[in-house]
């Protein structure tokens, strides 16, 4: 048994290929993470968030058990050309949100800015208890998803438990934006 946090970013299977799961142990990684993620730099981030509502969360692994969801929507905002609101609310307003994907029919968001509001997020990520998942470790969770979580998640990708980064859809492991841990 070990704990962690599963940070996922991904969309369900259909119109965009994107399935990342982020496994590690201490809140800062998945910052860092998360601010890379929100720099946007190929305007995928902003694509995959607005034109599919993607999957941004954090699950948290307790002793072996899934206990918790963390959904990321309310913890980032988007900065439009018409003014900001937080991705959540955004992806709830309906017509705000197609009147906006009319004009990018092309699919690019490069006028989309996101932004991590991370000190919310930390408050509610719990300790993990011991023993925490360690570096060459694999590691089985047992545990349903809560009812709040999405039903299209690719948390089951990511069990068993390895420390590390992977594109579940090409099967690579992805450099994480800190020195691994030794």
């Amino acid at each position: 048994m070990a704990s962690a946090y599963i940070l996922e970013l991904s969309v369900g299977p259909g119109g965009s290929r994107w399935a990342e799961t982020h496994t590690w142990t201490e809140a800062w990684q998945l910052r860092l993470i998360l601010e890379e993620f929100c720099a946007n730099d190929d305007n995928l981030a902003a694509y995959h968030c607005i034109s599919y509502g993607a999957t941004l969360a954090i699950w948290v692994v307790q002793d072996g058990h899934l206990v918790d969801f963390i959904d990321l929507h309310p913890f980032i905002l988007v900065t439009l050309p018409e003014g900001k609101r937080p991705l959540a609310e955004f992806r709830a307003d309906e017509d705000a949100l197609n009147a906006f994907l009319d004009l990018h029919e092309d699919g690019w968001l490069e006028d989309v800015e996101l932004t991590l509001f991370w000190d919310p997020i930390e408050e509610r990520l719990p300790k993990l208890v011991q023993p925490v998942l360690e570096n060459d470790e694999t590691v089985r969770f047992e545990g349903l998803a809560p009812p709040v979580a999405p039903k299209d998640s690719y948390l089951s990708h990511a069990n068993p438990m390895t420390l590390g980064s992977v594109d579940h859809e090409s099967g690579e492991e992805l450099e994480p934006p800190f020195e691994l841990p030794s």
